[in-house]
């Protein structure tokens, strides 16, 4: 009931309100306001202020405004507002409940273009008074822009009244400020001149610093951004300089002269122009300017003067140099010869004696050259031979050279006469000692040598005699060597009657002698405490020095005489003490002694082996064994060429080959010593055939038996029990006892048992009567000799 009561209550109000608005005032019309926009540029800059109006055809009083802004209120409530940056705007007119909405305006402002600097010629580095255009450019056109230059020294503004602030230096605080009526105006000082928007300068040390322009729009209050910056750097011009490219500026008449110009600065950048006495100078047959230089090919006495020169850009040629200070050049009218000067002058000269020579020429930055017959002896002014030779016999005179420029002196003649040469020799084909050892030198001359004496140095000092040294004749003679008497020594001759004259020093003939005396040196080669038989024993004796002769001995016998003793293969005799001598002279030195063991390798034996199966098959076996009691593989030999395999078993097939071969053998081992003394030789000589004979004889004795046991058995099967016959042993078969079931004799030798072997053989040489071959020895035995032997028995044994 209360929402019922309360709808009512609404309903009443409305109706009451409605019917006092009809009684009041008519509706109202309002049409659809347009924004506009009063402006003649068709450009507007986000910097300008902007001003929209809200029109309503017909304009009804009393009408109220919103205005909206990208669909927000901005609470503006005027018929015109100042529009703050770009955006979607709209307003409202509305007048009690009756509104109207504009359609959407688009405002769009832009920023202001920028300023762009472009110089002319486009160079950051000048040099003073040369020309630089800055002109300072608007995207989309300069007209109506005013323009403003800007720099860390001066700034510029572009009006009806020009002002310009110059900073006469690079300090902060301003010194002066002139003004000029107009845009045609150049400074007093002719270093600037502005028209339109280009800054024509011409630069002075005093425009150093980064330049910048920005363009204005006065009447609108609109400002480009600055452009870009545009640094200028004013050099000061270098200052060349010119040098003489030699030590004098004083020369000879065809003397080659030239000067250099230099800038130090950027010198590939320069070009260069010469003065003569305040005149410009040109080419001709002896002056040329290659590159920096000023060259005279051949001097003249007109080419004297005053010299200058002055730097000239290549690519700027408005651009030159102060000229140079003045080189004076003076060239003579003639030219001299040099001269010699000679100290102590001989003629002739003896050999080892002194020439000295001296050249001059007037001036400097000569070189001297001596000659002699024309070559070329020393650049020097001096020409020194400390101790002349027969060789320096010759036409000498000295050349004064400068440059390419030469004087030659008048020739000198030098004559010398040879002195003779000593020679120095040691008496020996060593010249290093030991101890006691006796040392002779020899020095000699071979010309005129009754006129000469000799004088002895060792390490440059002069020797005298003592108890171990003596001078007899021309030779030096040490009796017993000490460490003391080490050295160099030389030796020469000085003239009995010219006392003054001396020949030269000999050659340095060096002389060693050890403090103490070594023992000879043994050198070992693959060296056992104890050797085997066989094995090769090598050694080497060693003295250091030269001419040494070298003993060996052996228990202090002599043994050989030779550096090495080498025993290829050693046995047992060689067993000793052995040692070295080496000995040169009356001298000589014993090695220490070295003992020397050797043992028999141990024997390897042959033997021969014969089985049931060997003598089926007419093979014959042998074995080898060395019984040291170590595990040995074997090696095997056929007439001396080794055979494969390394069993200690070898099986031979029987043939006209291996019948008359000789079979021997040894031990192999991995241990030292690495193989036995080889085995006998064994033949087999023609055992084997005997054996073939024997088996087939053997075929026919197993034949006769069967058929006698076969007639024994039939006479026992007819005869009488009764009648009991012994039957008479055989040399060939034996029945088996019925009743102690005894073999015959035959038939155990037919078993194939080792243990019964022996026996069989004994039994089977008996059955056949006939003897065969044994090796004992390496020997083949004949059929007489081993039935001899075994009182008429033969054993297969060893077949």
């Amino acid at each position: 009931m209360e929402r019922f009561k309360i709808f009512l209550l609404i309903v009443a109000v409305s109706v009451q309100l409605t019917s006092q608005d009809s009684t009041t005032e008519p509706p109202v019309q309002i049409s659809k306001p347009k924004i506009t926009l009063n402006l003649a540029h068709k450009v507007l800059y986000n910097t300008e202020t902007v001003s929209l109006r809200c029109e309503v055809p017909g304009e009804p009083p009393g009408l109220q405004y919103d205005w909206y802004k990208n669909s927000k209120d901005l609470g503006e409530h005027q018929p015109s507002i100042t529009a703050s940056g770009s955006g979607t705007y709209e307003c409202k007119a509305k007048k009690g409940a009756k509104s109207e909405k504009s359609d959407s305006y688009t405002l769009t402002l832009e920023d202001p273009p920028k300023a762009k600097l472009t110089v002319n010629p486009d160079w950051t580095e000048f040099f003073p008074n040369e020309k630089v255009n800055l002109q300072c450019e608007i995207e989309g056109g300069s007209s109506g822009w005013t323009f403003q230059w800007m720099r860390d020294s001066w700034t510029s503004e572009d009006s009806s009244v020009l002002a310009i602030t110059i900073r006469l230096n690079h300090k902060s605080s301003l010194i002066g400020q002139k003004r000029f009526m107009g845009q045609n105006k150049i400074f007093s000082s002719g270093e600037a001149n502005i028209k339109g928007n280009t800054l024509t300068l011409s630069v002075h040390s005093s425009h150093d610093g980064a330049y910048v322009c920005q363009a204005e729009l006065q009447d609108r209050k609109v400002t480009t951004a600055k452009s870009t910056s545009h640094s200028i750097t004013v050099h000061e011009l270098p200052q060349p300089k010119l040098s003489v490219e030699s030590q004098w500026n004083i020369f000879y008449p065809t003397e080659k002269v030239t000067l250099k110009c230099s800038v130090d600065e950027d010198s590939n950048k320069w070009g260069y122009e010469w003065f003569r006495n305040g005149a410009r100078l040109l080419k001709d047959k002896d002056i040329s300017f290659p590159g920096n230089t000023l060259s005279i090919s051949s001097a003249k006495t007109g080419h004297s003067g005053q010299f200058t020169c002055r730097g000239r850009h290549l690519t700027r040629t408005s651009v030159t140099t102060r000229q140079t200070e003045a080189v004076q050049l003076h060239i003579h009218g003639n030219t001299p010869k040099p001269t010699i000067t000679k100290h102590e002058w001989f003629e002739p000269f003896y050999s080892n004696e002194r020439v000295q020579l001296h050249c001059n020429m007037p001036g400097v930055g000569w070189e001297y050259h001596w000659y002699k017959d024309l070559k070329l002896q020393i650049t020097n002014p001096e020409l020194t031979i400390d101790s002349v030779s027969v060789t320096d016999t010759g036409d000498y005179h000295c050349k004064a050279q400068r440059g390419d420029f030469s004087v030659d002196s008048e020739t000198l003649q030098v004559r010398v006469q040879e002195l003779p040469q000593p020679k120095l020799s040691v008496e020996s084909q060593w010249n290093i000692f030991y101890p006691t050892e006796k040392v002779t030198l020899k020095c000699s001359v071979d010309e005129d040598s009754n006129k000469w004496g000799y004088e002895w140095f060792r390490n440059g000092a002069r020797l005298l005699k003592d108890k171990d040294i003596s001078f007899p004749g021309n030779t030096l003679s040490i009796s017993s060597a000490k460490t003391g008497h080490s050295g160099q020594f030389t030796c020469r001759g000085r003239h009995l009657t010219r006392t003054s004259v001396t020949t030269r020093q000999t050659e340095a003939v060096q002389l060693h002698i050890h403090d103490i005396t070594p023992k000879a040196v043994i050198t070992k080669h693959e060296w056992f405490e104890l050797f085997y038989t066989e094995e090769r024993v090598q050694l080497h004796c060693n003295m250091p020095g030269v001419g040494w002769e070298y003993h060996w001995h052996k228990d202090s016998n002599p043994r050989i005489t030779n550096p090495e003793l080498t025993i290829d293969s050693v046995s047992v005799t060689d067993t000793g003490d052995y040692h070295c001598k080496a000995q040169r002279g009356d001298f000589s030195v014993d090695s220490e002694t070295l003992q020397v063991r050797v043992q028999a390798r141990p024997p390897a034996f042959l033997s021969l082996e014969t089985e049931l199966s060997d003598i089926m098959t007419g093979d014959m076996t042998l074995r080898c064994n060395v019984s040291d009691g170590r595990q040995w593989n074997y090696t095997w030999f056929m007439n001396g060429q080794q055979l494969n395999g390394s069993s200690d078993v070898l099986k031979v097939t029987g043939n006209e080959e291996t019948i008359k071969s000789e079979f021997k053998c040894k031990g192999i081992n991995t241990v030292r010593p690495l193989y036995s003394a080889l085995s006998d030789g064994f033949i087999a000589n023609n055992i084997i055939f005997k054996r073939k004979i024997l088996l087939a004889i053997s075929g026919c004795l197993v034949c006769c038996i069967v058929i006698l046991i076969i007639g024994c058995i039939v006479l026992k099967i007819t005869h009488k029990p009764e009648v009991k016959e012994t039957a008479p042993e055989d040399l060939f078969f034996s029945m088996t006892d019925s009743k102690n079931q005894i073999a015959s004799p035959m038939k155990e030798c037919m078993d194939n048992r080792p243990t019964e072997l022996e026996g069989c053989q004994e039994k089977e040489e008996l059955i056949t009567g006939r003897a065969s071959a044994v090796h004992e020895d390496g020997v083949i035995k004949g059929e007489e000799t081993l039935a001899s032997e075994a009182n008429g028995l033969t054993s297969f044994k060893g077949l």
